[in-house]
């Protein structure tokens, strides 16, 4: 059995509806659709290790995982079919779930468009991540970024930010034709994230008139940079803009699965269809996916089509980690004994009830201080570091306002318990275990320096 994996970057589960994606939603339809998978971090950085490799991101130290050659007990999904004797391959535009950060381990190929940008891509994440957002500094960059972002999306050709997913659609497709035995092939679209330029066709279906890529961008920056500056009028605007692009990527999706079809390869294909994270158009004042464990930005898509499996809806809940084993359950292979997870077709097929706990971990250089724990009944823990801890039943509230913090609820205690167990697991598996990639400040520095943003 053949198996195509899609993640698409910063897409919310509610999307996934007949008004934004309905092609999508007639495939889960049609599918093994679990409407409540959570992702295991707010970011790629945080979720890849999850889907990958049914890792926590803070059981890792460093970003990605470990390279193949380092040793230890991690071994990615692609790992595990290439040894099954799959033919293997990769398509991503996000530095962070590339080769980069070794999730090229078990691909027969990688394709990284984000390689042919990589110093603009880490100079805006050092940016991004490290400069105080209302200094002079970060201001004047991105007065000036905001003119001159194009050129760097456009160099070698490219009209926008991201390698669209109909051209990661025709990379992977023309993969399948030239090979003659079980595959196993990853496609990661970048569409949905920000900074929102869906072509203007798409953007006509939810705005009354299109914006030109530098508005997107400008619009996008300001909800993610400086959301407090942001009108009313503006926040329609950047969910319009986010719907237009979560439409594309329902076209370019059924278009691959229209391509599989013609091929006569569908009917043997395990189809897995999920995100890394969700995404925040307004919801708690912000927009795109902040170091925040918000059901806005946890909440995602997870969609199997088995072909010896009938349509089903699955209600309990599952995580990114349990992604690989679910995988491999479903092509009759053993899931790794490290892996983290456990096959979602438990649950489906009634052997187990849901899974009790998910967790979340970001903020390295805050030893996780930023973290979620998640009960399958909805009672939810959120420490936001610094920003203090939020408790809900997010079944009853939610919005998720601070008024509805539950911290004298009974609940409190046991996710607290079961959040702090859980992160002193993962402190215990970062010490003993050999390091991912660190962050070279000093390149970082260089990269900028060499993009003319610091003398």
């Amino acid at each position: 059995m053949n198996v195509v994996l899609v993640t698409v970057d910063s897409l919310r589960a509610d999307r996934v509806g007949s008004r934004v994606m309905p092609e999508t939603r007639a495939f889960a339809d049609d599918a093994v659709e679990f409407t409540e998978a959570i992702a295991n971090g707010p970011s790629t950085p945080a979720s890849f290790p999850a889907i990958h490799a049914s890792r926590y991101f803070a059981s890792v130290d460093g970003l990605g995982i470990p390279a193949a050659d380092a040793g230890g007990p991690i071994r990615t999904l692609a790992e595990v079919l290439s040894a099954a004797g799959y033919a293997t391959a990769g398509y991503t535009d996000n530095q962070f779930a590339s080769g980069a950060y070794h999730y090229d381990r078990g691909f027969d190929a990688m394709h990284d468009a984000s390689s042919d940008g990589a110093n603009a891509n880490v100079a805006k994440q050092f940016v991004q991540s490290n400069l105080d957002k209302d200094g002079v500094l970060f201001r004047t960059i991105e007065r000036v970024y905001n003119r001159v972002d194009a050129l760097f999306a456009t160099t070698g050709g490219r009209e926008f930010e991201h390698e669209r997913a109909d051209s990661l659609n025709e990379r992977a497709i023309e993969f399948v034709d030239e090979t003659d035995r079980d595959w196993f092939a990853w496609l990661h679209y970048m569409d949905a994230h920000h900074p929102y330029e869906a072509p203007a066709e798409y953007q006509r279906e939810f705005l009354d008139e299109p914006l030109s890529v530098a508005e997107c961008r400008g619009l996008s920056r300001k909800g993610t940079h400086h959301p407090e500056t942001v009108t009313d009028e503006e926040w329609e605007t950047i969910r319009g803009l986010y719907d237009a692009e979560c439409a594309f990527v329902d076209d370019q999706f059924r278009a691959l699965i229209d391509a599989l079809e013609d091929r006569g390869e569908l009917a043997d294909t395990l189809v897995v269809f999920t995100a890394d994270h969700g995404e925040l158009v307004g919801e708690h004042d912000h927009a795109g996916h902040p170091p925040e464990f918000w059901e806005g930005v946890v909440r995602v898509p997870f969609v199997v089509r088995h072909p010896e499996r009938d349509a089903a809806t699955v209600d309990g809940q599952i995580r990114l980690v349990d992604l690989a084993p679910t995988v491999a359950d479903a092509v009759g292979l053993d899931a790794h004994d490290d892996w983290e997870g456990a096959s979602a077709f438990d649950l489906l097929d009634g052997d187990v009830d849901a899974r009790e706990w998910a967790f979340g971990d970001v903020g390295r250089s805050i030893d996780y201080g930023r973290c979620c724990a998640r009960r399958a009944d909805g009672w939810k823990l959120l420490r936001h570091a610094d920003d203090g801890e939020l408790c809900f039943d997010v079944r009853a509230t939610p919005a998720e306002r601070p008024a509805d913090d539950r911290k004298d609820a009974p609940e409190y205690d046991e996710l607290a318990s079961a959040l702090d167990d859980h992160q002193a697991r993962m402190r215990r598996m970062r010490e003993g275990e050999q390091s991912g990639v660190s962050e070279d400040e000093e390149m970082v520095t260089e990269h900028l320096q060499d993009l003319g943003y610091l003398e």
